[in-house]
């Protein structure tokens, strides 16, 4: 049984190391931990992880699975989903599927099979920040201890829109570290889920299933499968994003159906007869320490298999194509990132567009 917190020894920890070694079994918290059950508030759900009464689970690679392609056209405008109070019901209607009157037909991809597991043996790297990071401009994976550090979840300007979101779509550069933006854009249940900040949400109530990140009122935070129901008391945010491609410490069976079910499940890439493109993740590791990966040319296989490497239980996607994935450390007033593929940083503190996620030392 999980623990309730996290319970990382020392805050003396470096603030965010980076790994690529094995995967070992097991989780930082129980699912439950984050919805009604014990917590005072009503829940509609039943088991933590299973699919809403007349929809299909979000892992499902079946017809109802959506699009997701992190480079759609459709977003929302400002103040198109402005915030509103969330609701007991859930959603439970099946996302339009690629294929469909209403997206044309799904891409036919060739079986593909990846070789072997993308990136190489890690090289240690210390920043001036107390950041230590791996990889090269292929691949690189970052690893947080919630003890030294502390995430906070931002709403954009346009993605989820609206006003009076905690915070607003600038993060403070005080003692800033990291950060890295968040999953597909959540109009047209192309993210299969929605968001919620500070008791507020928008594009729908939390969807049953969906990989979720979850963002605690202590600054720590959480990576699972939604399980139902209203968040708990100390729950500040969540952000919803397709299906876990790592659950206890093994990979999704659908992340190398080479297929448009593939391509359904985990986003359509910028070229359609190919399933590999820029991809970013997010997990957890048994002993509750968070991870953020981007592979550069990836498939969704090859980034699952990266974040089990470095050495998640569960993970999701984030996002993906081109330059959407964007991570960057801050230290001395300035942003540096690993990649040059990626998107750029600075606008985490002058004001993003889209929703995203920043860490700062303790």
């Amino acid at each position: 049984m999980f623990g309730k917190r996290f319970g990382l020894a020392s805050a003396t920890a470096a603030a965010v190391v980076v790994a690529v070694t094995g995967c070992s079994s097991g989780g930082s918290r129980s699912a439950a931990d984050a919805v009604a059950g014990g917590k005072g508030v009503s829940s509609s759900a039943g088991k933590p992880g299973s699919p809403p009464s007349g929809g299909a689970s979000p892992s499902s690679s079946a017809a109802g699975s959506p699009g997701g392609s992190a480079e759609s056209s459709a977003s929302s405008t400002p103040g198109a989903n402005s915030p509103s109070s969330p609701s007991s019901s859930a959603t439970h209607h099946v996302p339009v599927a690629p294929g469909s009157s209403a997206n044309g037909p799904a891409t036919k991809l060739p079986p593909y099979l990846d070789s072997e597991p993308v990136g190489d043996a890690p090289a240690w790297r210390t920043t001036s920040a107390g950041v230590e990071l791996a990889g090269d401009g292929s691949a690189f994976a970052a690893r947080f201890d919630p003890a030294a550090v502390r995430f906070a979840l931002h709403a954009g300007s346009q993605v989820p829109g609206g006003s009076g979101w905690p915070g607003g779509n600038a993060a403070s550069a005080s003692g800033l570290v990291a950060g890295w933006n968040g999953g597909f854009l959540m109009a047209n249940d192309a993210s299969w889920g929605g968001f919620y900040l500070g008791g507020r949400t928008a594009y729908g109530s939390l969807r049953t299933g969906t990989a979720s990140e979850v963002f605690y009122k202590d600054g720590s935070m959480d990576v699972l499968a939604w399980p139902g129901g209203l968040p708990s008391s100390d729950v500040l945010g969540v952000r919803q994003n397709l299906a876990l491609m790592i659950n206890d410490g093994k990979l999704a069976a659908n992340l190398n159906n080479g297929t448009s079910a593939d391509e359904r499940t985990w986003g359509f890439t910028n070229n359609s007869s190919d399933v590999h493109g820029n991809r970013s993740g997010i997990g957890v590791t048994a002993d509750g320490r968070v991870l953020y990966a981007a592979v550069h040319g990836a498939s969704p296989l090859q980034l699952a298999q990266y974040l089990q490497r470095a050495g998640a239980v569960r993970a999701m996607e984030l996002d993906i194509n081109f330059s959407r994935p964007i991570f960057g450390t801050y230290a001395t007033g300035r942003w540096t990132q690993p990649a040059s593929w990626l998107g750029p940083a600075e606008r985490f503190t002058s004001g993003n567009e889209r929703d995203f996620v920043v860490v700062y030392a303790r």
